[in-house]
């Protein structure tokens, strides 16, 4: 699945049509404006103060300027963040709530990641250990 962006932009005094092909595992700050109902200058300030991560900037040149890239993870990160900030949180406390739930979401792919531990070997009983028993069997 592949977003397509269109935005009209006025070149040699006509609307051309520019078309986005943008990778679905990122959003553009369009995104999370429209996803948290947000000011762009909203999505700013909380990258500059660390509540978002901050985008990767991509060019298409001229006529299709320069845009962001944040992980789509921040869609969804944004939308959370509104929410505490309309229920009163302060942005001290929205930090420390992802601040936990980044770390348990970094410990549940470590846990994901690490292999399962190796089943004990079976051995089999040595000459020995036969002849403790009550001798070895003769082919």
């Amino acid at each position: 699945m592949r977003l397509v962006r269109e935005r009209a932009v006025l070149y040699s005094r006509q609307a051309v049509a520019i078309t986005r092909n943008l990778d679905p595992e990122f959003a553009t700050t369009d995104d999370i404006m429209a996803a948290a109902g947000i000011a762009r200058r909203t999505v700013q300030v909380w990258v500059e103060i660390g509540l978002l991560p901050p985008p990767l900037k991509v060019s298409l040149g001229m006529p299709g300027g320069v845009f962001n890239r944040f992980p789509v993870a921040a869609v969804e990160r944004a939308r959370f963040i509104a929410a505490k900030r309309a229920g009163g949180y302060t942005n001290e406390e929205v930090q420390a709530m992802l601040d936990k739930m980044d770390a348990e979401e970094a410990r549940k792919a470590k846990a994901a990641a690490s292999p399962p531990a190796p089943a004990p070997a079976t051995r089999r009983p040595s000459a020995r250990a036969k002849a403790a028993r009550g001798g070895a069997r003769r082919r």
